[in-house]
């Protein structure tokens, strides 16, 4: 697995259910443009407002409709034994891999954290990819993911939201340096041309729901080697990303972005995330505006 992969946000109707139609609407487009994978149940998709069976439902809508790219579940808990669950829920309804995120709220110790996992991991076959997201659960020290990877075999890769080259670099030098097959994707846009230069795999980032034309083209232009090209939808890419910045939740940002373009995704949050004011929404457009037009 490796280019562009989409961290799905999940359509909501105004009474907070979810919006099967513009799920179904969206995976449609993202197939027919060529994303490399889809990724289910993670934080864009707001997946600690979900219920347990949302989330099981959602997965397996998500497997009915993935047909032509790598289909990913998240299955990240604040508990061992929901992850288990959620991982081989994931399995068992034949997703490609599960991405599991840390426990977050509880402060844990690396040990810990490698006992989780640990657990994760001898209870499946299917592919886990770590998710090592600092702001907002426990971090994954290079050391950490490394012993998880040369001890279970089906940890296949890690997603790294990390503000951090040297972090990523690590990961690559050390990790994929003893084992090949380990697969390293950002989740910063900002940080996808040099993830991919330093022999990095591709991108897991949100901005793919509203604009995959970019992080498509950047991640072609990187592999037929016309950098220049590159250069520029990088360029394109760290100036996009100031969207995350813009909404008080960056998935409200996202669905906003969405909205603009035409998606049929509405702008609705399930509580208790809120609504920021209309002068954001203009701010999202004129930013979408210089960098897409």
């Amino acid at each position: 697995m490796r280019g562009v992969i989409v961290p799905l946000v999940t359509p909501f109707n105004e009474d907070y259910s979810i919006g099967v139609p513009a799920l179904e609407e969206h995976i449609d487009f993202l197939q027919k443009v060529g994303v490399h994978g889809i990724f289910i149940n993670e934080t864009a998709g707001e997946f600690t407002s979900l219920s347990l069976e949302e989330r099981k439902f959602l997965a397996e809508k998500g497997r009915e409709l993935v047909n032509s790219a790598f289909y990913l579940v998240g299955a990240a808990s604040t508990n061992t034994f929901g992850v288990i669950e959620l991982t081989n829920h994931a399995r068992d309804i034949g997703a490609d891999y599960v991405v599991i995120a840390p426990p977050y709220y509880c402060p844990l110790k690396e040990e810990a954290l490698f006992r989780h996992y640990s657990m994760v991991a001898e209870s499946t076959d299917i592919p886990i990819i770590l998710y090592n997201i600092p702001s907002c659960a426990n971090p994954l020290s290079v050391q950490l993911i490394k012993r998880l990877a040369l001890e279970y075999p089906n940890i296949a890769g890690v997603k790294e939201t990390i503000d951090s080259v040297n972090h990523v670099r690590g990961v690559i030098l050390e990790v994929k340096g003893e084992r090949e097959d380990f697969v390293v994707f950002t989740g910063l846009d900002q940080h996808f041309l040099n993830t991919l230069i330093i022999d990095g795999d591709g991108r897991i980032m949100a901005c793919a729901n509203f604009a995959p034309e970019l992080h498509l083209e950047l991640y072609k232009t990187f592999q037929e080697k016309r950098f220049e090209d590159a250069f520029l939808y990088a360029r394109k890419l760290t100036e996009l990303s100031k969207v995350y910045d813009l909404a008080s939740f960056f998935g409200l940002a996202i669905k906003l972005a969405m909205n603009i373009r035409g998606f049929s995704i509405k702008p609705v949050l399930r509580p208790p995330y809120v609504i920021d004011g209309d002068n954001m929404k203009e701010e999202i457009r004129k930013l979408l505006k210089k960098v897409l037009y």
